[in-house]
């Protein structure tokens, strides 16, 4: 698998949390309000889940954005890739 589908799988899936999430929390919410003033336990749970669900999604956007490290070739100095095997300015192999 190459690290470009590995990328979208991961904002696909922080994508998929985050709707999962907000309809969980919505729901919840919703549910909650219309059966006050004693509202199940069930729906209070789930509004929860959703928040943790966002919560979880939210953190793992910020963590994504932090890990792009840049490489540079050790014979050059020329900023690379992580998917180049050599270096596009000397040609000189990747390790």
């Amino acid at each position: 698998m190459s690290k470009k589908k590995r990328g979208l799988d991961k904002y696909t899936w922080i994508i998929t949390e985050l709707v999962i999430g907000l309809a969980a929390l919505i729901y919840g919410l919703y549910a909650t309000i219309n059966s006050l003033p004693n509202p199940p336990v069930t729906y209070i749970v789930i509004a929860s889940l959703g928040m943790l669900l966002l919560l979880i999604a939210i953190g793992q956007t910020l963590l994504t954005k932090r890990k792009k490290i840049k490489k540079y070739c050790s014979k050059c100095g020329e900023e690379i890739k992580k998917e180049d095997e050599f270096c596009a300015k000397c040609g000189e192999e990747i390790t």
